[in-house]
């Protein structure tokens, strides 16, 4: 067969440029997530988070209010819901420190565990207490430190694309 100037030259330009191209693309660096997939990627940690939080808020729920059903007149009952309640508390920052947040939420779900931290050994302190008036004086402290996890609480949900907490 003989080649001819006029079939030699796009041939040519055609094997450079798939050559050029198979090159460039195996040094091309991977795309970006795409805005989309990002919001995927969020709305995942959003459902994890959810998927500790509920049941963790619930047994909190259940727990404060066997502390306010004993803390008047049953001292060791009272102390009881106060530990589960940091037990439960505990439960939580663990398993929130296991969820692989980017950076940005990282940051504030380390913030969230360090506050909680707090309120958990507040609330032994609290159960520790060997009297009701000594358990009693725990209240302002215990609303502040309530506070500063209810603080982290809507700042991760917000990072997380979901609501407010219903309740605080």
């Amino acid at each position: 067969m003989r080649w001819t100037r006029s079939a030699l030259v796009p041939t040519a330009v055609m094997c450079l440029t798939l050559g050029v191209a198979g090159c460039s693309s195996a040094r091309q660096p991977a795309a970006k997530p795409s805005a989309s997939s990002t919001a995927l990627s969020i709305g995942a940690l959003a459902a994890t988070y959810l998927a500790i939080a509920r049941p963790a808020n619930h047994r909190l729920d259940v727990e404060v209010s066997a502390y306010a059903k004993h803390a008047r007149h049953n001292l060791a009952a009272a102390a009881a819901a106060l530990r589960a309640q940091a037990a439960t508390e505990r439960h939580f920052d663990r398993q929130l420190a296991a969820i692989p947040f980017p950076p940005a939420i990282a940051a504030t779900a380390s913030a969230l565990i360090r506050v909680n931290e707090i309120r958990a050994r507040l609330t032994e302190h609290q159960a520790a207490a060997t009297s009701i008036p000594a358990l009693l004086s725990f209240a302002d402290s215990h609303k502040a430190a309530d506070a500063e996890v209810e603080a982290q609480v809507r700042v991760i949900r917000a990072e997380l694309g979901l609501p407010p907490p219903e309740s605080s």
